[in-house]
């Protein structure tokens, strides 16, 4: 006789934990052991809760009452991996950008700055013009990153003024595209097929494919609508400069010329 799976869906809470939240499971297997499932700490109850409904979908595939709390053993396992691997890359962010306060405090800036000189929020979006300029090849100068702030590096990668060498240069550094992304935050993938420019956008996302980002389904419906998105703007850019174009020309000067 299959078991009631509704006793699974229903097993469990969070629970208050060291001044955070958790997901706590209790039971006990066939043997009348007692067990405890618990979720990572979370700062929100929310995320904690959220975790419980993971751990108990997860159960929900197994054929057994016993094959279901071992799936479910599982899951709070990975879920716990990935919270601490999650924090191991918010740590390095944070360490690296205090590096970074710490080597700017050390320059010397030159009060009588040209007012003509371009404020640093200019020089960050390419112009047109820039964009379609040759650029010289230059040696690179980038250092080398472990494979932990090569994807901390990768959670602060912004498409929009990237080059597909910056982002090639984390790949190759090991940064993990597949990182878990923090609520509110998207992949890598993602990231780059909803920012980047028109002329980058597709070399990065076959860079992240190439170095094994997963693509889903929902992925691939963004990236046919981003594709559509290019297609359309290639036309109305086209488009326009046939009419700028056109503006030079005096449909009369023929006319006039025959007076």
């Amino acid at each position: 006789m299959p078991f009631d799976k509704k006793e699974l869906a229903n097993l469990g809470g969070t629970e208050p934990h060291n001044g955070e939240f958790r997901a706590h499971l209790q039971f006990r297997d066939e043997k009348g052991t007692n067990i405890n499932i618990v979720g990572p700490s979370r700062t929100m109850e929310e995320a904690a809760q959220k975790d419980l409904r993971q751990i108990r979908a997860a159960g929900a595939v197994g054929s057994t009452r016993e094959e279901s709390l071992k799936i479910m053993m599982v899951e709070a396992r990975k879920i716990k991996i990935a919270v601490e691997y999650q924090n191991q890359i918010h740590q390095t962010v944070e360490r690296m950008t205090s590096r970074e306060v710490v080597d700017e405090s050390e320059v010397e800036y030159d009060d009588d700055m040209s007012v003509e000189s371009d404020s640093p929020w200019m020089k960050e979006y390419p112009s047109e013009e820039e964009e379609d300029s040759p650029k010289e090849s230059q040696p690179s100068t980038r250092p080398m990153l472990t494979p932990l702030e090569a994807t901390a590096e990768l959670t602060k990668f912004r498409p929009i003024i990237s080059k597909p060498s910056d982002l090639k240069h984390l790949l190759d550094c090991k940064a993990d595209p597949n990182m878990p992304v923090k609520t509110g935050d998207i992949s890598p993938l993602r990231k780059v097929m909803t920012f980047a420019s028109m002329r980058h956008v597709v070399e990065m996302r076959e860079l992240l494919l190439q170095y094994g980002a997963h693509e889903y389904e929902k992925d691939r419906k963004r990236w046919d609508l981003r594709r559509g998105a290019d297609a359309a703007e290639k036309i109305m850019r086209n488009n326009a400069k046939h009419i700028e174009g056109d503006r030079d020309f005096n449909p009369c000067s023929a006319n006039e010329m025959d007076f």
